[in-house]
């Protein structure tokens, strides 16, 4: 590799835990991570994307669990194919941090 990967991370306890932590540390010349503060969605881009998909799967009509996740499904599918959408995340003021 090149260049170094920066990830920006959540605390959720799978970014923290032991195998990761290895891996990081031994590659750490290759990824270093950085953590955003406890309680602080605002600053994190996965949180647009979430309540985009939230808002579109609360419009549809469902009936069943099975209709719901069907809906959660598309609603993911189509901000795939979204890149404006997705790229609009990292732009709001609290997450342009995340900017190159």
């Amino acid at each position: 590799m090149d260049h170094k990967v920066f990830l920006i991370v959540d605390g959720h306890p799978t970014h923290k835990a032991k195998i990761v932590r290895q891996f990081v540390n031994d590659h750490s010349d290759a990824i270093e991570l950085f953590y955003l503060p406890p309680y602080a969605p605002e600053l994190n881009p996965d949180e647009f994307a979430w309540a985009h998909v939230k808002s579109k799967v609360g419009k549809a009509v469902t009936q069943t669990g099975e209709a719901m996740r069907d809906a959660a499904f598309r609603a993911l599918a189509q901000l795939q194919k979204r890149p404006d959408i997705v790229s609009s995340f990292f732009r709001a003021p609290t997450c342009r941090y995340a900017c190159i």
